[in-house]
This record gives C-alpha cells, sequence and structure tokens, in this order.
C-alpha cells in the first residue's frame, strides 16, 4: 500500500455477511460457564476458591491452587495470543474437565486453527510451567472483531 491510499475496510468484504449470519444466530452459553468464569475472575481477586487440585504425574502429585493455574493460564495464554496475531484471550476457567479459555479473534483469522495452535501451546507450556501434565484445555471462540 503507498502513502495515501485508502485501506479497505474488511467489513465490505462480501465474505464478512457469513460472520453477519453467525451472529444472528443464537447460540447459548454452556450451562453455568458464565458464572465460573466471573468466579475465577472474583477468586483472582481474593475471594476464596475451590480446594486445591492435585495433578498427577509420575512419581507423585502436585498439589496446585485453581488460583495459580488460571494466573499461569492468563498469563501464557496472552502471550501465545500475541504471537498468533489476531487473537485476544477474554477470560480463563478452571473446571472439573479442565481450563476453559474464551478468545476473540479478528476477521480474517483462521479462526479453528489459531484455537487448536493456542490450545496445544497453551497446554504444553502450563506443563512446563508445572512441571507435570497440564490439565484439558478448552479453547471457545466467543467474538469475531474486524480489526
Amino acid at each position: 500500500m503507498t502513502t495515501g491510499e485508502r485501506q479497505d475496510d474488511p467489513r465490505d468484504d462480501p465474505r464478512w455477511e457469513l460472520v453477519r449470519a453467525a451472529a444472528r444466530t443464537t447460540v447459548s452459553t454452556p450451562p453455568g460457564l458464565v458464572n465460573r468464569v466471573l468466579q475465577s475472575v472474583r477468586g483472582l481477586r481474593g475471594h476464596l476458591l475451590s480446594a486445591p487440585i492435585d495433578i498427577p504425574f509420575e512419581g507423585g502429585k502436585l498439589r496446585v491452587s485453581e488460583r495459580v493455574v488460571v494466573l499461569i493460564a492468563r498469563r501464557l495464554g496472552a502471550e501465545l495470543a500475541r504471537e498468533l496475531d489476531g487473537v485476544h484471550v477474554s477470560a480463563v476457567a478452571l473446571e472439573a474437565d479442565g481450563l476453559q479459555v474464551l478468545i476473540t479473534v479478528r476477521y480474517g483469522v483462521a479462526a479453528d486453527e489459531a484455537a487448536a495452535l493456542l490450545r496445544t501451546r497453551l497446554r504444553a507450556g502450563i506443563g512446563d510451567q508445572l512441571g507435570a501434565p497440564a490439565p484439558p484445555v478448552h479453547v471457545h471462540i466467543v467474538d469475531v472483531h474486524p480489526n
């Protein structure tokens, strides 16, 4: 692009209509997910959380508080998302079945591929930080933004 040229607005792309159509479709949030994410946020600000979790690994177990796992996941998730360009981690919560990571993506980003890559890298990174296998990581794409 040369100086003075106007960059096209991605919302003018005819494919954006697919995003608008998806946005008009009501998708229910998994039962209790919002409350669990909000509890996680409140917990990081000093409220009591659930009992520590035990992460089994060869030779024993590692006892870690939910707060620690969520803080590691948030920090590392934000770093990894910046590397993916166009991905932002909105929220992280720890549930019985693993970490729930909510992301937004910029229009044009291959969302499924970005979510899968974030999931893989985040789980590996958390495992490296803990020195034990990380809990399962579930990445949910919750929004698409134009820029």
